[in-house]
């Protein structure tokens, strides 16, 4: 805009933008000012406050909570899989024990001829409890007691206190225990459960493990052609459990592991008789 003053011709909108520009460069100075010095307050950059702290000590406690737990969890992990590392160990072991060891037992009767007759002109049949091993191995530093009747109930306490045989049964085979002798007409008396067959058995397996077996039964059968059997074919006769002293191991009684190192201690000195599968051998076979 022009304006004449004093015969001048003044420029005044070019005065006024330099008062703007003036007032404007001055607001700008403010503001760097500004810029340049930060508030006392505390809100500049890097510059934590009272609260800034706080919240950053919380984050760090929680930080340290829940490392504590993966550690501790970890190690939980580790224990649990040692733990059942152990555990399939320890079955693995004893499934090769149960597998690979020796099972002996008796539930039968065998009846069998040689021809031999008695005074009377009859058939004289001999009667034995059948003891089985239906295990994999033989069994080890094995001891017997048995005993055939046609009379009384079982009396294991007198049983236990006799003496033990040697034996040895190797695997899938049997022997036989205690003989009674009879001729047909006598069993036939008997065939009702009158004849009645007890033992004790102790052995170890081949991993060293003691055994302890109590076997009793009854002999019960039908009509047999006692002369018509062929000399020499055995009979297998099926038992009749007594109702007690059927037991193995730990079914026999907490003392069961006393009893058969008892039975153990008594183990005769001499070395050279043995029975395997049912034969005398040693020395006495040969006399």
């Amino acid at each position: 805009m022009l304006e004449i003053r004093g015969g001048f011709r003044v420029l005044r909108q070019q005065s006024e933008s330099a008062d703007n520009r003036s007032n404007t460069a001055g607001q700008n100075g403010a503001i760097v000012n500004q810029a340049v010095h930060p508030s006392s307050a505390g809100e500049r950059d890097g510059a934590e406050t009272p609260a800034t702290k706080t919240t950053r000590r919380a984050k760090k406690h929680w930080l340290d909570y829940a490392t504590a737990f993966l550690t501790l969890a970890a190690a939980g992990g580790a224990i649990t899989a040692a733990v059942f590392t152990g555990w399939q160990a320890t079955t693995a072991d004893q499934g090769l024990r149960d597998s690979n060891r020796a099972y002996v037992h008796s539930t039968n009767f065998r009846f069998v001829h040689y021809g031999a007759k008695n005074e009377n002109g009859r058939t004289q049949w001999s009667v034995s409890p059948l003891i089985e091993n239906t295990g994999s191995t033989g069994t080890r530093g094995m001891l017997m007691n048995t005993i055939i009747s046609s009379a009384g109930e079982p009396d294991f306490a007198s049983l236990e206190k006799a003496g033990f045989s040697p034996a040895l049964i190797l695997p899938k085979s049997d022997m036989t225990g205690a003989v009674f002798s009879m001729d047909g007409r006598g069993l036939d008396l008997l065939r009702g459960g009158g004849l009645i067959a007890m033992g004790i058995i102790k052995y170890a397996d081949i991993f060293g493990d003691l055994h302890l077996v109590e076997f009793c039964h009854r002999a019960q059968f039908g009509p047999i052609d006692w002369e018509g059997v062929p000399a020499g074919q055995p009979l297998r006769i099926r038992g009749i459990a007594c109702e007690t002293h059927n037991c193995e191991d730990n079914e026999c009684g907490p003392d069961w592991q006393a009893r058969a190192t008892a039975v153990a201690s008594r183990r005769p000195e001499r070395s050279d008789m043995r029975r395997e599968a049912g034969i005398v051998a040693g020395a006495a076979a040969q006399r």
